[in-house]
């Protein structure tokens, strides 16, 4: 077993090990990344314990980009899953889930706002709409 900074304890066999986590492309992404990047270490002639820490930065490194619904999702997901196997530290998981909560609550407001107003719902056709009145009334367009 490879002892991390962490309280818990992870290993590669850990992690190659089907879950039903799994089942969310982005974990699984995650912990291939992970598993890449400890063998490679490994293979470097590297000790477990720093092999294990170079596999967590891989891991989280895979993590998805916060910018839309599912990606805040499957952002949550590997988190919790990166608890798990430690390559998430507790003390880091809070501000992580914090970020993913900030984001998504952006995301839903932006989703229900362009839900309830159809201009908004393509602000490029709206913006279009706008120059065609601002040229109407005389207006240049610079």
């Amino acid at each position: 077993m490879i002892m991390t900074d962490y309280p818990t304890r992870v290993t590669a066999d850990a992690v190659a090990k089907p879950t039903p986590s799994f089942a969310n492309p982005a974990v699984a992404h995650c912990c291939k990344a992970w598993k890449k990047a400890f063998r490679a270490a490994i293979n470097d002639d590297l000790s477990e314990y720093k092999a294990a820490l170079i596999a967590c930065e891989a891991y989280r490194a895979a993590m998805p980009p916060i910018s839309t619904r599912d990606g805040c999702l499957d952002f949550i997901a590997c988190v919790a899953h990166g608890i798990l196997l430690s390559a998430i530290s507790e003390k880091d998981s809070g501000k992580l889930l914090y970020a993913a909560q900030v984001a998504l609550t952006a995301t839903n407001n932006e989703y229900n706002s362009r839900k309830k107003s159809p201009s908004s719902a393509n602000p490029t056709l709206t913006m279009a709409k706008r120059i065609q009145k601002f040229e109407d009334i005389g207006g240049q367009q610079a």
